[in-house]
């Protein structure tokens, strides 16, 4: 493994410790579609002011810049509804899991990138495992909508990852775009947030505007560390990389919300890094 490929894997680690801190902060939220509003629109301001000095970029990196923020979009919406009723052990790994196989397959088929036979064996084994973590219980039962929510928003999570990996390479410049990314969720998720919340949108704003401000940093960190790992590597070893982060998610969520972790989800855990270790040597 050369320098650059090291330092986007590195990278790309730091990026799902990060997802997973968000994830967290976003399932204690009380009012989840107003939390994720208010942090990325205090990410698309943290960033407005520097933005405006910056040249605007052309029209072949915005049409992925829209593209992306309806995608991106879409995600939380599905996120914050598999949210509502699911456990963050049950709804997080598929969303996650389901995700760099998609994004492998769209990436072959529309950024033309390569995937050997030991990638793909490294992929499927990764891909079983955290889709395993999702698995019911023994005396559990299966959530249909939850899961079927979780996978629709496991696509979302493949295609901003296509999207976003294109229009970086376009741009050649990861804070630009990284800053539009986010300034454009100001007229997204937000206007989404206060339309559907009407007038109790504001004593939800005032309860969650701190946990939001603590989660930019997560945001923030998470999009700006994948952007760099995209823009240095191929795309699909770094978005299955990146799945690292329902390791951490499952840890946070039994430290914090008390959730499970057992014997089970460590031998998934081991599995999954084995598969993911496979994926890079390979």
């Amino acid at each position: 493994m050369d320098a650059v490929t090291l330092s986007a894997s590195l990278a790309m680690l730091g990026s799902a410790a990060a997802h997973s801190g968000m994830t967290l902060l976003t399932k204690q939220a009380a009012d989840k579609l107003v939390f994720r509003g208010l942090t990325l629109a205090f990410v698309g301001l943290a960033f407005l002011p520097w933005l405006l000095t910056q040249p605007l970029p052309p029209w072949e990196v915005w049409r992925f810049l829209l593209a992306g923020s309806a995608v991106i979009w879409a995600y939380n919406m599905l996120m914050i509804a598999a949210f509502q009723d699911g456990d963050m052990n049950l709804a997080y790994p598929v969303m996650r899991g389901s995700a760099p196989a998609l994004a492998a397959v769209a990436a072959f088929i529309f950024l033309r990138e390569t995937v050997s036979i030991g990638q793909l064996a490294g992929l499927a084994v990764a891909c079983a495992a955290l889709i395993g973590f999702a698995w019911p219980e023994r005396n559990g039962k299966p959530k249909l909508r939850i899961l079927l929510l979780a996978l629709a928003a496991a696509s979302m999570t493949a295609a901003y990852t296509v999207i976003d990996a294109s229009g970086v390479r376009e741009s050649g410049r990861v804070l630009v775009y990284l800053g539009w990314f986010f300034a454009l969720s100001i007229v997204t998720i937000l206007p989404t947030a206060v339309l559907r919340r009407g007038r109790a949108f504001w004593p939800a704003a005032r309860r969650e505007a701190r946990p939001a401000l603590i989660s930019t940093l997560f945001n923030t960190s998470t999009y700006g560390l994948a952007l760099y790992a995209y823009a240095n590597a191929p795309v699909a070893p770094m978005a299955a990389l990146r799945e690292l982060s329902i390791v951490f998610g499952a840890i946070l969520a039994a430290l914090v919300l008390k959730e499970p972790f057992g014997s089970r989800r460590t031998m998934l855990a081991i599995c999954l890094a084995g598969g993911l270790v496979l994926l890079q040597v390979m």
